[in-house]
């Protein structure tokens, strides 16, 4: 489960790469050059990371405390075969799947779709849409960036079909990771907000187990 469930992250960012370099898109443009990378540009990311996955995870609690059906059904997927199977798996595991999750979601919904999106019909000084891949967002049409960030959310929130709710809280994840992208110009930032909260959740997760029992 374990190999099954960190391949699968990772093949999604692979997936992201290789769309990327057909269409000539680098997924990889706003994480930066290994060797331009200072500990200090480094660390601010990670520290913005962090500190930004906190929100979702307080709106996801306050969530779940709703009263209502469809918040009853999220809950009760802690019961299903697969959940049951990842939350058996070590602590050390599931944050290592966590990091996968951050990796390869990102890299192919906020490394290559969203900037993807974002530069169509652009490239050109003289362009009305002047935004490169690589460049600064905030170069980029608003109408493109806006357009660019709906459908990516959208893609991703379709990439959890749980349940209709879950699809829905996940593309607004998506908005969110997305705004943190542009933001910052950092793909490293939403990587670790996304890695940080996946972990957070399934560690409460894990904990809540043998409370159910």
């Amino acid at each position: 489960m374990f190999v099954w469930a960190c391949g699968f992250e990772l093949a999604i960012g692979i997936v992201g790469l290789t769309l990327g370099w057909i269409l000539g898109v680098d997924a990889r443009a706003y994480i930066g050059q290994v060797k331009d990378l200072t500990w200090q540009s480094v660390g601010i990311d990670l520290g913005i990371g962090v500190v930004a996955s906190i929100p979702m995870t307080i709106a996801i609690a306050l969530l779940m405390r709703v009263p209502h059906e469809s918040i009853t059904a999220i809950k009760r997927l802690s019961d299903a075969p697969t959940m049951k199977a990842l939350l058996s798996l070590t602590r050390i595991e599931l944050l290592t799947l966590s990091v996968c999750a951050g990796i390869g979601e990102e890299l192919a919904f906020r490394g290559f779709l969203l900037p993807w999106i974002t530069a169509i019909g652009g490239s050109s000084i003289t362009s009305a849409n002047p935004f490169a891949v690589g460049d600064s967002f905030r170069t980029a049409a608003p109408a493109m960036l806006a357009a660019a960030v709906a459908f990516s959310s959208i893609a991703f929130g379709l990439l959890h079909p749980i349940t209709k709710l879950y699809v829905l809280v996940a593309a607004l994840m998506g908005v969110y990771f997305a705004a943190l992208l542009i933001l910052t110009d950092s793909l490293v930032v939403p990587i670790i907000a996304h890695a940080v909260y996946d972990a957070t959740q399934f560690l409460i997760a894990k904990r809540e187990i043998p409370e159910e029992g």
